[in-house]
């Protein structure tokens, strides 16, 4: 297998090895590569999936950061057309959560949650979609 080097925080690197401890796995290499190979599952599924969804997005950052927060308002105003509410609120003092409404097509909003998880700064994204139908809601 090839090797490829990557730079982590030591708190980072600190949480993916107890992480591979608990969670019984042989190498921090092979939880790196399951976390790849989810993330790149959910990529491949988007593009295979179409129609609306409502997706909240939950994103944690260092209150130290104040720039994560311009970018993040920023962005939002860039995906305007799905984003339909937001909320910042702190955790303590360390850090900021951030919540993200959304509703549009999926391609769209899997995009914005990508370029989310892209910028530095983010300690964590997490989300949950649920597909719009056409017909009446809960059904």
């Amino acid at each position: 297998m090839p090797v490829v080097s990557i730079s982590l925080s030591p708190e980072l690197l600190m949480k993916i090895e107890r992480f591979v401890k608990e969670r019984g796995y042989s190498s921090r290499s092979e939880a790196i590569r399951d976390a790849i190979r989810d993330l790149l599952s959910e990529y491949e599924l988007s593009k295979f999936e179409s129609g609306r969804v409502t997706a909240t997005v939950t994103v944690i950052s260092k209150h130290e950061r104040d720039d994560v927060n311009e970018r993040l308002l920023r962005l939002r105003h860039e995906y305007e057309e799905i984003v339909s509410g937001n909320m910042h609120i702190h955790l303590g003092k360390d850090y900021c959560l951030e919540i993200f409404i959304t509703e549009g097509d999926i391609e769209k909003v899997l995009n914005f949650i990508g370029r989310i998880r892209a910028m530095r700064g983010v300690e964590q994204v997490k989300y949950t979609i649920v597909p719009i139908t056409t017909g009446k809601m809960g059904g």
